[in-house]
């Protein structure tokens, strides 16, 4: 305990502790927002901050684990009373309490800022064991590199840079960038890694350190058999881990919706229900609304009793849920227009030649769009990256800002371009 009260002193993660984090916090609010308020998005804003702290780590790793090297005093080390792996384990242990403590800054910010909008529950644990591991994973990499190739700049330079670019390249995921409600991680993959983490900071303070140049002449005691037997199964257990990380399967996996009571809330008596998952409670407001204004906007066009969130309702035939991608309900609209679209005219697919049918029915389909968001065109496409429909936003856009009677009657024309023997029933609805 003495040692690493001298290491946790000692490490240069103490000085830049303010900086470590500032980074967190710009990180977490500086990538996006959308996700305050929402438990499984705010546990995966806490956790992509790992992105950036593990290099961090792995770099500070390297210097701190090579520092006695570096003195010219490997001696120190060897002549030690206390044994190698221990003096090692109280510096891999500095560096990642002082690197958790900036993480659980985040998460515990992550968790205050949400906790009034998000309603019941809190932060996942299975995102925050995720990101967890991966700092573990890379300070166990500097730590080991460090104690082979002491340098005081290239060593933790390139474990800085080689952990963000593996972050990047590796073909398993060591995180999430996302984390939609009808989504959840797998316990099985999360402890995959979480065993690979683990064996890898045995790894790191348990494997006999190189022999140099600059030690050959000096006497040297050996290291005891069972620290490297130890050392020999951290070994085949990190390579098992890691063989196993592709076999456990994908991180995500689809939520079962009985996993929850989904929440349902009509704007008005006569408005159609929108039901949402219970962590997007936040959007439920402002979907409602929508679903408002989509009440037999013209007296052919017939609205469902019921919008589901994507994921609620899965079947054989698909899922036509919407979803809030983002934090945008813009792309909510989209689905609840389709949806009805199909509910007044069915799944219509007309021939590949009716240019002017298919224009039609985008046509429709904007004006949907645009009628349940209640804005100006411009305001509801912003942010909304929309390609080969440009025609369709033209002409949609000047047909919201008409009159209603005028509204009216483009629809009714819209609507005569579609042969009605081109559609059927959809199944799904």
């Amino acid at each position: 305990m003495n040692a690493y009260g001298i290491e946790l002193r000692r490490s240069p993660l103490l000085t830049a502790f303010p900086v470590l984090i500032a980074i967190d916090l710009l990180v977490l609010f500086g990538r996006s927002r959308y996700w305050i308020g929402v438990w499984p998005e705010a546990s995966t804003a806490a956790q992509v901050v790992t992105l950036f702290l593990g290099p961090a780590l792995a770099g500070v790793s390297a210097w701190q684990a090579g520092r006695s090297s570096r003195a010219g005093m490997p001696e120190t080390i060897l002549a030690a009373a206390r044994p190698v792996w221990r003096i090692e384990s109280a510096r891999l242990a500095a560096t990642l309490t002082l690197g958790f403590l900036a993480y659980a800054v985040g998460c515990l910010t992550a968790a205050v800022v949400s906790f009034d909008k998000a309603g019941p529950g809190f932060l996942w644990p299975s995102y925050l064991l995720l990101g967890g591991s991966t700092l573990i994973i890379f300070t166990s990499v500097g730590h080991l590199a460090g104690r082979w190739w002491p340098s005081t700049a290239f060593t933790p330079i390139v474990c800085a840079l080689g952990c963000f670019i593996s972050m990047l390249a590796l073909p398993f995921k060591l995180n999430v960038l996302a984390g939609p409600p009808d989504q959840h991680l797998r316990p099985l993959p999360v402890a995959v890694r979480l065993l690979f983490a683990l064996a890898l900071a045995v790894l790191a303070v348990t494997a006999p350190p190189l022999r140099r140049s600059a030690d050959r002449q000096m006497p040297r005691w050996g290291t005891p058999w069972h620290i490297r037997g130890i050392a020999g199964g951290s070994v085949a257990l990190s390579l098992i881990a890691l063989a196993a990380v592709p076999a456990a399967g994908e991180l995500r996996v689809d939520r079962p919706a009985t996993a929850v009571k989904p929440l349902c809330e009509r704007a008005g008596k006569d408005s159609p229900q929108v039901c949402v998952w219970p962590e997007h409670r936040k959007y439920l407001p402002d979907l409602t609304r929508m679903a408002q204004r989509l009440k037999n906007p013209q007296p052919w066009l017939k609205s469902p009793d019921t919008f589901h969130q994507y994921g609620l309702q899965r079947s054989d035939m698909g899922d036509g849920g919407f979803d809030v991608t983002e934090g945008h309900v813009r792309t909510a609209a989209i689905a609840m227009a389709d949806q009805v679209f199909k509910n007044s005219l069915g799944r219509c697919r007309p021939p590949h030649e009716e240019k002017r049918a298919w224009q039609a029915m985008e046509n429709i389909h904007l004006w949907l769009e645009y009628h349940s968001m209640g804005q100006d065109p411009l305001i509801a496409d912003k942010g909304l990256q929309m390609q080969g429909v440009e025609a369709a936003q033209e002409a949609a856009t000047q047909a919201s800002r008409a009159s209603k009677t005028e509204q009216q009657k483009w629809l009714a024309q819209e609507r005569d371009h579609i042969d009605p023997t081109w559609c059927e029933p959809d199944a799904s609805l």
